[in-house]
């Protein structure tokens, strides 16, 4: 069985907390294909809370959201105009982000087969807004023949070392797992043969790599350098540990202005997401329990990260999922997304979880971004309403934020209603 698009088995919603996997029956009744599944997306949940490069996904749609809110405040006739799309004007920098996590995200799309690489070379790619710090950026772009013999050309971003990361565990400790494309899959497996294999002889070594970078602002680039850097001192690491031991030891410049140690990168970035999600939850009184469990769920993340830099090697090393105490261990520290599946049946693993919290908040925040972002009006929530009782009806599929003059509100309603949008009617934009 093929993993032919991301979503045909099952997503995690980046930023969003939400894992959707494809199948009927309840989490409790997966079976060894369905956990490989759910290891592979809850990696992906790991990513977005213990690296900078996750965190600062986190805060570029935060910043957007600000953005996009504030615009309809400023509509004329109480109607605003869908997608609200950032231009090169660079308002609050919101554009410059946007461009900033594409060109570092690399390429999306999906390759069956990749049967050789021909070339790769470091690019400047623009950001598209001059007279800023960040004109221009440094890509990792890959010439390759694919499984039909056509030449193609792809960047080699953090999508790719995300997705390779999380497939890696698949295989190392899932019994049953699906099998993926060669793009994004195994890419960044299929770079380290290509530029230094005796380094990636241990697969360990290649997963080690993917996670550190990730604590990186340009992952992509600095997994290709590493490379090229240890090949050239032929450097092979006694143990995957060490990888981490060189790479995260290293400083970084913000802004151009001062160094700082990726930890302290890490710390500032942390608070100043915890800082904005909680903004999400403006009434302290209505949403005191969510934003009390952004604190801890972030808080333990960056515990997680620096008491034990190496826990994603213990996972790794832990035998097969269902008795793999190290990946038990980070599972309740951390409790998981909101997991639903095709039925709309939802489940919430959280040891210390406050009572009163409802994480269908951050989906319904997914869902007014989709709406911003790409004027996408129905909301994806319905099977999940409807199978916990909510009251549901046909606005919930053409216009749902009318429901925010309701008695009871859904999630959706409920954020509208307190994000002061209750007064505002989005219109398409022809």
């Amino acid at each position: 069985m093929n993993r032919i698009l991301s979503t045909t088995l099952g997503y995690y919603t980046p930023a969003f907390f939400h894992i959707n996997i494809s199948k009927n029956h309840s989490f409790e009744k997966f079976s060894n294909e369905d956990f490989s599944v759910f290891l592979h997306e809850y990696i992906h949940f790991i990513q977005d809370v213990t690296t900078i490069y996750g965190l600062n996904n986190m805060y570029v749609q935060s910043e957007y959201i600000r953005y996009a809110t504030h615009k309809v405040y400023k509509s004329n006739n109480r109607k605003f105009n869908i997608p609200i799309i950032p231009n090169a004007n660079n308002e609050g920098n919101i554009y410059l982000n946007k461009a900033i996590c594409k060109l570092t995200n690399g390429d999306d799309l999906e390759i069956k087969k990749i049967q050789k690489i021909t070339h790769i070379e470091i690019i400047n790619e623009s950001t598209g807004v001059s007279n800023t710090p960040v004109d221009s950026l440094e890509s990792v772009c890959v010439n390759l023949i694919d499984g039909f013999g056509k030449e193609q050309v792809l960047i080699f971003g953090a999508i790719s070392i995300m997705e390779n990361m999380a497939y890696l565990l698949e295989q190392m400790i899932c019994p049953e797992y699906t099998h993926s494309p060669d793009f994004p899959y195994s890419f960044a497996e299929k770079i380290v043969e290509n530029i230094y294999p005796e380094f990636g002889k241990n697969r360990l070594n290649t997963l080690a790599l993917c996670d550190s970078c990730l604590q990186y602002s340009n992952p992509g680039k600095v997994f290709v350098q590493f490379l090229s850097e240890v090949k050239s001192e032929k450097w092979i690491p006694k143990l995957p540990e060490c990888i981490y031991d060189k790479l995260l030891k290293r400083k970084v410049s913000l802004n151009g202005q001062r160094e700082v140690s990726l930890e302290e990168n890490f710390n500032e970035l942390s608070e100043l997401v915890k800082t904005q999600v909680k903004d999400y939850f403006n009434d302290p009184l209505i949403f005191e329990d969510i934003r009390n469990w952004v604190d801890q769920l972030l808080n333990t993340a960056r515990e997680i990260r620096f008491s034990d830099q190496y826990f994603i090697l213990d996972i790794a090393r832990g035998g097969p999922l269902k008795s793999n105490k190290a990946f038990e261990k980070t599972k309740d520290q951390l409790g998981t997304p909101l997991i639903s599946n095709n039925s709309g049946e939802c489940t919430l693993l959280y040891k210390n979880k406050p009572e009163g919290v409802d994480v269908g908040y951050f989906s319904a925040i997914g869902q007014i971004i989709a709406l911003f972002e790409s004027g996408n009006c129905d909301c994806s929530l319905y099977s999940i309403c409807t199978k916990y009782g909510n009251k549901v009806d046909e606005r919930c599929n053409t216009n749902p934020w009318e429901r925010c003059v309701d008695q009871l509100l859904c999630p959706y309603a409920m954020l509208w209603k307190h994000w002061n949008l209750k007064k505002f009617t989005p219109t398409k934009n022809n």
